[in-house]
């Protein structure tokens, strides 16, 4: 069963990583083809109360059973993101050089969706959950 060509649309995205860091911005999720959609969030990043301006575009294939993100823009073009496994419940657990991912994907509604990031590694050791909330 497909859970992504539920989600298609607009979306409000807040995201949280300390008491100093958030993220607030727009993302669209559209479709592609059959399997393969785009996910594209403009996003404010608050940094000790200073402004940053992002934009980052995913890929996002829906297979039997994974979801797998690649990053779609920059350096890391087609570089793995996330590979969220069904029979794990949307699970993504991988490691980059020396860091250790860890990610939860959640589906609450058609209306709203998590994903829980850790990241651990000799230099890291942060969170960052995102929030996505519709838009009409």
């Amino acid at each position: 069963m497909s859970k992504i060509k539920y989600l298609k649309g607009n979306w409000i995205v807040k995201k949280t990583i300390d008491k100093n860091t958030s993220i607030k911005g727009r993302c669209f999720i559209k479709n592609i083809s059959e399997h393969y959609y785009e996910l594209k969030e403009d996003v404010k990043t608050k940094i000790n109360n200073q402004l940053i301006l992002g934009h980052q575009l995913f890929k996002i294939f829906e297979l039997r059973n994974n979801l797998i993100f690649y990053y779609n823009t920059g350096q890391l073009k087609n570089n793995l993101l996330y590979k969220f496994e069904r029979k794990k419940n949307c699970r993504s657990f991988f490691f980059c050089k020396k860091d250790l991912y860890f990610a939860n994907f959640k589906i609450i509604s058609n209306n709203f969706f998590t994903i829980y990031t850790k990241i651990k590694g000799p230099k890291k050791n942060l969170s960052i959950f995102a929030k996505y909330y519709r838009t009409i």
